[in-house]
């Protein structure tokens, strides 16, 4: 098995697999994600070094068979290849027998299963008591649908108590997504802000195209790849998706307290609940509460694709439809979307130097801060020692002055804080400042996208 596509930070879910595969024990692993976020590319990574099975579930009838199929090819048995398999039991049977020595079997998209025999995960439980668990077998389940898979995981599922390992695959860092392609911090940033840290995502941007070009071609046209993206994932995990759009719509145009969503998708409060509920199990919006202080919560699309697109391509879709260039219409705004996209950025930036030992102090909780109409954009804390870092986030250049006026009025912002007697830092995280080293020489903390230039290793 050849691989040509990059293997991009995911070294922490393939030692996992190792660790899991080292111990000689039976090991029955979850392993999920949403769509295009890696799984089958790092379990074929995986299958690299094990020499494996991958059984691949499809919507249709015929899993059994064409899983008897590649058994018989795996294992040379011409009888299995003339007598497929016909239930489950005897797959699992199959498979025990086959157990003596340290087998990998993983059956990626197994909702698939279950969505065709309903008793799928009760005969896996059945089978493991008595036979797999007293093998060498390591059996992976993988699926995309986040809500199922999180349902597999729960009390009420047939097998649990019985998975030795589950690992959920998220997102990619930005530091790590600047891997795939040599494309510039700025360009990068734009990409990200778009398309996060989804690796098939940054795998199909072509970095030898101009970043427009490429949002054209990828997303802001008739029959573009991820054009129908978002309204495909729901579907695929929803049955009616209409509030959901709704409420994804609204959040994207700036409406985020619970009260805001429910008026302007036009749901009833008694009902949101739920269906934000649902939204944020399936990882595509999140509730964020001031990291100090019991301030109310507010709403965010924790997808950049889902956030970018219900705010720019969704409204739009007429137009795109009729074939009009919809790219000049959103540039003017872009800017303001980048302004919120970044403040994601460089709380990844403050993660990445905490981790370096590059700051101040270790910083253990990170976090937005409000209260009534004051904002700060980051807050750093670290509870135990009483020091804390204020940060302001903007997408734009700053001269001197300009950078002055931000701090003095962070210093201001801070106080109102309640952090009485803790050693503060303030600072700024920006496109571009000038007079960067003056400010950093008078204590204050200063850093734009050359210092991000310089972690990347760019």
């Amino acid at each position: 098995m050849i691989l040509t596509s990059k293997f991009v930070d995911r070294e922490a879910e393939l030692n996992f697999l190792r660790e899991r595969y080292n111990s000689g024990n039976a090991e029955l692993i979850i392993l999920y994600g949403r769509r295009r976020i890696g799984k089958t590319y790092l379990l074929r990574k995986f299958l690299e070094e094990t020499d494996g099975i991958y059984l691949l579930a499809e919507e249709n009838e015929t899993n059994l068979e064409d899983f008897s199929l590649r058994l018989a090819d795996y294992f040379k048995d011409p009888f299995l290849r003339e007598n497929p398999m016909r239930s489950w039991g005897a797959f699992f049977t199959y498979l025990a027998g086959k157990g003596e020595k340290r087998l990998v079997v993983v059956i990626d998209e197994v909702q698939y299963l279950t969505r065709a025999d309903k008793g799928f995960l009760s005969t896996l439980q059945k089978y493991w008591d008595l036979h797999l668990s007293s093998t060498k077998i390591m059996l992976v389940l993988c699926g995309s649908l986040v809500s199922f898979m999180e349902g597999m995981l729960s009390a009420k599922s047939p097998i649990y108590g019985r998975r030795t390992g589950a690992w959920k695959v998220d997102e990619i860092g930005f530091f790590h997504a600047l891997e795939f392609h040599p494309v510039d911090i700025e360009t990068a940033v734009k990409v990200y802000s778009i398309f996060g840290g989804v690796p098939q995502y940054w795998a199909d941007y072509d970095p030898d195209r101009g970043f427009w070009d490429n949002i054209r071609e990828l997303l802001l046209s008739k029959g573009a790849k991820y054009y129908d993206e978002p309204k495909y994932l729901l579907k695929e995990e929803l049955r009616d998706v209409s509030r959901y759009f709704s409420i994804l719509r609204a959040i994207a145009l700036g409406y985020t307290r619970f009260g805001q969503i429910a008026d302007k998708a036009r749901i009833e409060t008694k009902s949101l609940g739920k269906y934000l509920n649902v939204l944020e199990e399936m990882g595509y919006i999140l509730e964020e509460k001031p990291v100090v202080g019991r301030g109310r919560g507010v709403y965010r699309i924790s997808d950049a694709l889902f956030n970018f697109w219900f705010r720019f391509a969704f409204p739009r879709r007429d137009e795109i439809e009729m074939g009009f260039d919809v790219v000049e219409n959103i540039k003017d705004d872009f800017n303001e979307y980048l302004g919120l996209t970044f403040e994601g950025i460089a709380k990844q930036f403050l993660i990445e130097l905490n981790k370096r030992g590059k700051l101040q102090f270790k910083f253990t909780k990170i976090g937005r801060w409000w209260h009534k109409n004051e904002e700060i954009d980051l807050v750093a804390l670290n509870e135990r020692e009483k020091k804390a870092l204020f940060a302001e986030v903007k997408w734009t250049e700053l001269k001197d002055r300009e950078a002055r006026g931000i701090l003095r009025d962070l210093e201001r912002k801070a106080e109102l804080v309640g952090l009485d007697g803790w050693e503060k830092h303030y600072g700024l995280v920006v496109k571009k400042v000038k007079g960067k080293e003056r400010l950093r020489g008078e204590g204050f903390l200063a850093w734009d996208l050359g210092d991000f230039k310089g972690l990347s290793g760019q």
